[in-house]
């Protein structure tokens, strides 16, 4: 019985070292992979040091959620400007991108009304250069984009992403969702640019003029263009279906990031603990 006992006692003490060797390696797996993403955290404090004017006096604090776009995108506050979660985002364990910075709506706004997402930009303003397609999650069929600048003869198309460069205000640049489009105006939603209340579903509306034979879109700052998505209307909105396919496929990624997350080394410790005080009443 005794030798039972020991060697219970010692197959504790071998899964809790073993788990914890396992969380180790996954740690290390991913300290390369985040260190560009911690850099542009530390980038982000150190950058955001100015606000804008808002003439609106109805500020909504952090995780307070402004309004509604699409009829099921909400769009969070961030505060305000130089406020930095360092929090990520995930729907369905996909990655949506950090609280509650502009181009994580851009992404939530894609995955939930295309079903689909674009890759990793280390700032809105490197979208217009560096984004050439959308993916559908489930399949992973790529969809590419078609660049307008602002002065296109092409005219701004609903379900578009407005880019705006790097500016005093936006030292990453910014990007906007076209929501509604007008015959001389669009209508966009967006997140972290002002920080009031929307009045209705959607966060502003902006000018849109014709002049020799081009379109531009007026604003108070510098815009890129327009960037839509050529699905030829095949991409739809998230159904309950693929969004459990997705969140089950993810699940597993999910439970190991969980259990090393959580089961640290000061958990692991008390059990250890708790294994050697009761070897040492059953024995001794």
């Amino acid at each position: 019985m005794r030798f039972l006992m020991k060697l219970l006692v010692l197959s504790c003490l071998l899964i809790v070292v073993y788990q914890y060797s396992q969380c180790t390696e996954l740690s290390r797996a991913s300290l390369n992979s985040d260190i560009s993403e911690n850099s542009l955290k530390l980038q982000y404090l150190q950058v955001f040091k100015e606000k804008r004017s808002v003439s609106e006096q109805q500020l909504a604090p952090f995780n307070a959620k402004v309004g509604v776009a699409s009829s099921n995108v909400p769009a969070y506050s961030n505060g305000n400007d130089s406020y930095y979660s360092g929090e990520d985002s995930y729907l369905y364990g996909t990655y949506m991108g950090l609280k509650w910075q502009c181009v994580e709506y851009a992404r939530r706004w894609t995955f939930l009304r295309k079903s689909s997402v674009f890759e990793s930009v280390d700032g809105a303003n490197n979208m217009w250069t560096q984004l050439k397609y959308v993916e559908r999650v489930a399949d992973k069929k790529q969809f590419s984009l078609k660049h307008h600048p602002n002065g296109s003869p092409t005219p701004p198309t609903n379900e578009s992403y407005l880019i705006y460069p790097i500016n005093k205000g936006a030292p990453f640049g910014h990007v906007a969702v076209i929501v509604d489009v007008l015959p001389n105006a669009i209508r966009i939603a967006e997140q972290n640019y002002y920080f009031n209340y929307w009045t209705k579903n959607y966060s502003r509306e902006l000018p849109v003029t014709y002049r020799n034979g081009l379109y531009y879109v007026q604003d108070i700052s510098e815009i890129y263009g327009w960037m839509e998505i050529d699905d030829k209307k095949e991409l739809k909105p998230l159904d309950e279906v693929t969004a459990r396919q997705i969140q089950m496929k993810n699940a597993p990624k999910l439970d190991s990031n969980s259990i090393c997350s959580h089961m640290n080394v000061h958990i692991y410790l008390f059990i250890l603990f708790l294994c050697l005080c009761f070897g040492y009443f059953m024995f001794f």
